[in-house]
């Protein structure tokens, strides 16, 4: 799946997606103070960290939610019960990505680093144990994010930020 993220003219974003089976997606991100898009936090996290059933995945399989517009292609007949299908088989996935998401998204706010505790701490809202995800994945996933804020910082009007989700 191909993804592009775009700033609006209200400093939010836009992605627009082109999904594997040929429909076209934008999906409109609700905040506008971050340093980097909320929504490529969670691509490039999802990513780094391996989370298949996050938002992205979820996207990739089909599942639609209310920021998101379809603008071209043709939808599936059964698009709604398939939608929902997905979302709640991926609930705890999508639940547990905005946590750990969350951590990525304030390391880089704050210029610090991804740390055990705060992963452990993310983690532990869904799940018993120690996470899985390590360290060394979490600081190269802000290590990402630092170079999409800069990017972002110099992104002119009508310029685009592409990434690719592959399941």
């Amino acid at each position: 799946m191909h993804v592009e993220f775009s700033r609006r003219p209200d400093h939010g974003s836009l992605a627009l997606i082109d999904r594997d089976d040929g429909v076209q997606l934008r999906l409109r991100s609700y905040e506008r103070t971050g340093d980097v898009p909320h929504d490529a936090v969670h691509l490039v996290g999802e990513r780094a960290l391996g989370l298949t059933g996050g938002l992205w995945g979820s996207i990739a399989a089909g599942a639609l939610f209310e920021s998101i517009e379809v603008v071209a292609g043709k939808l599936r007949h059964d698009r709604r019960r398939r939608s929902d299908a997905i979302r709640k088989a991926n609930a705890k996935a999508l639940g547990l990505a905005e946590t750990v998401v969350g951590v990525l998204q304030q390391s880089v706010d704050r210029d610090g680093a991804a740390t055990r505790a705060a992963l452990d701490a993310a983690w532990s809202i869904t799940e018993t144990g120690p996470s899985p995800f390590t360290v060394a994945q979490a600081t190269a996933a802000v290590e990402q994010l630092r170079e999409l804020r800069e990017r972002w910082r110099r992104l002119g009007p009508g310029e685009t930020i592409p990434y690719t989700w592959r399941r």
